[in-house]
């Protein structure tokens, strides 16, 4: 019999969904094995993060009120909550919540003044996040309907597949057909172990 997968918290997989998306250097700080010493450093190293990407939050939002129309700073706004997300999930999930709202809200009005795809996927990655799957799965779709091909939407769009619905079957359909038109090697090491792991779950 295959062995099942193992159920691991909600909050460690978007965790290291947040971190890999965001491209956090804090990775290390819940590896298993660190002593108090590293833990501590961990810790400093993450509040400074953390009021680093607060401050550039407030920034950007003191910036916005003054061109409220400006698409360049909502956007700015929006990656900024984006990437604050990374730190409050290791603080406060409320905070860390409240963060992806605010990202999706700008991703949203954003949108609303131009079409881009790179702003749409990171719109559906947030919304993933925040555990909207109707926001999430719809906005996918609208991205595979536009960017068949893109590496990233169906990389993305299985690891919805996967984590949020369950439904191990189609995240490994969108893994391999991202497999295929694939030319990173990094990329493809990622695509090879999701698909591993969801064939190792038994349907």
């Amino acid at each position: 019999m295959q062995k099942k997968v193992q159920k691991i918290t909600v909050g460690f997989i978007i965790g290291i969904i947040c971190i890999s998306l965001i491209g956090s250097t804090f990775y290390a700080i819940s590896l298993p094995g660190s002593d108090n010493t590293e833990d501590t450093q961990g810790q400093e190293a993450l509040e400074q993060e953390y009021n680093q990407r607060k401050q550039a939050v407030v920034e950007l939002s003191a910036a916005l009120e003054k061109s409220p129309e400006d698409v360049e700073a909502q956007l700015a706004l929006a990656d900024a909550y984006y990437s604050k997300a990374s730190t409050t999930i290791e603080l406060n999930d409320e905070e860390y919540q409240e963060d992806l709202q605010n990202a999706i809200t700008y991703y949203q009005k954003v949108l609303a003044q131009k079409d881009d795809n790179d702003v749409r996927l990171k719109l559906a990655i947030s919304a993933f996040l925040s555990r909207d799957s109707n926001l999430a799965d719809e906005t996918y779709k609208e991205l595979i309907e536009k960017e068949p091909q893109n590496v990233d939407v169906l990389y993305w769009y299985g690891m919805f597949q996967f984590y949020s619905k369950e439904d191990y079957k189609k995240a490994e359909q969108y893994w391999q057909t991202a497999l295929k038109y694939n030319t990173d090697e990094k990329m493809k090491t990622k695509l090879e172990e999701m698909i591993a792991r969801a064939q190792d779950i038994e349907p």
